[in-house]
C-alpha cells in the first residue's frame, strides 16, 4: 500500500515537472508574439494605418542617414498621434514613447493628444502643431528625395489625416466664463448686497 501511494506520488510530480518545462515546438519561421515583428527602421510604429505612409517610406528604406532617421520618426509621429485620437481606448499609448525634436514639434506629442482629449487646444493650437510637421517633413523629403512630388503628395495625405482626427475629435465647446450662451441662458449676476462692499484693508492688502 505504501508502495503503491509512493508511486503515485512520483508520477504526479514527474507530470507536474513536464507540464512546466515543455515547450511545443512550432513551426518555423513563426514567432511567438501577439503581433507581428518588424524592422524599425523601415516600418516605424504606427505606420500600418495608413498606405501613404508606407508608399513614403518605401522609397527611401535603404537610407540611414540623420535626415532619414528624423523623416520616419516625423512620419510614425503623425501617424501615432492620429491612432490615439481617433482609436475607441483614446489615450497616450502610442505616443508616449516618442521621442521630441525640436525641429518639427512644438511640444511632445504624448502631451498634444492629451490636451487634445481634454478639449483644451483650438484650431489655431491645431494649425500651429501640424503646420510646423509639414513643413519640417517638406525639408527633409526635398533633401532625401529631391523634387519627388509623389513622396510630397503623400506626406500631405498624411499630415491631412491627422489634422482631421484633431479637428473632429479634439475641438470642444471653450468655456464662455460670465458670458451666457444666449438671450436666455444663465449667466454672470452679483446681488446688490455684495456690489457695494467695502475694500478690504487688512495686512495682505497692504503693497508688498
Amino acid at each position: 500500500m505504501e508502495l503503491a501511494h509512493i508511486v503515485s506520488i512520483v508520477a504526479l510530480v514527474a507530470v507536474a515537472l513536464f507540464l512546466v518545462h515543455y515547450k511545443p515546438a512550432g513551426p518555423e519561421g513563426i514567432e511567438g508574439f501577439a503581433t507581428v515583428a518588424v524592422d524599425a527602421n523601415n516600418v516605424p510604429a504606427c505606420v500600418a494605418r495608413s498606405t501613404d505612409a508606407q508608399k513614403l517610406l518605401a522609397r527611401f528604406s535603404s537610407q540611414n542617414d540623420e535626415s532619414a532617421e528624423e523623416l520616419r520618426l516625423l512620419v510614425s509621429k503623425l501617424c501615432c498621434m492620429e491612432a490615439d485620437i481617433a482609436t475607441p481606448a483614446a489615450g497616450t499609448y502610442r505616443t508616449m514613447s516618442l521621442q521630441y525634436r525640436t525641429s518639427h514639434d512644438t511640444e511632445p506629442p504624448s502631451s498634444i493628444v492629451g490636451r487634445c482629449l481634454r478639449n483644451a487646444v483650438n484650431r489655431r493650437d491645431i494649425d500651429i502643431i501640424t503646420e510646423k510637421m509639414e513643413a519640417r517633413g517638406h525639408e527633409l523629403i526635398k533633401k532625401i528625395l529631391g523634387d519627388c512630388a509623389e513622396a510630397r503628395k503623400e506626406f500631405g495625405e498624411v499630415v491631412a489625416r491627422t489634422k482631421l482626427a484633431m479637428v473632429t475629435t479634439c475641438l470642444g465647446t471653450q468655456p464662455s466664463m460670465d458670458r451666457p450662451l444666449g438671450a436666455r441662458d444663465m449667466g454672470f449676476w452679483e446681488t446688490d448686497a455684495t456690489a457695494d462692499l467695502a475694500q478690504y484693508q487688512g495686512i495682505s492688502a497692504a503693497p508688498k
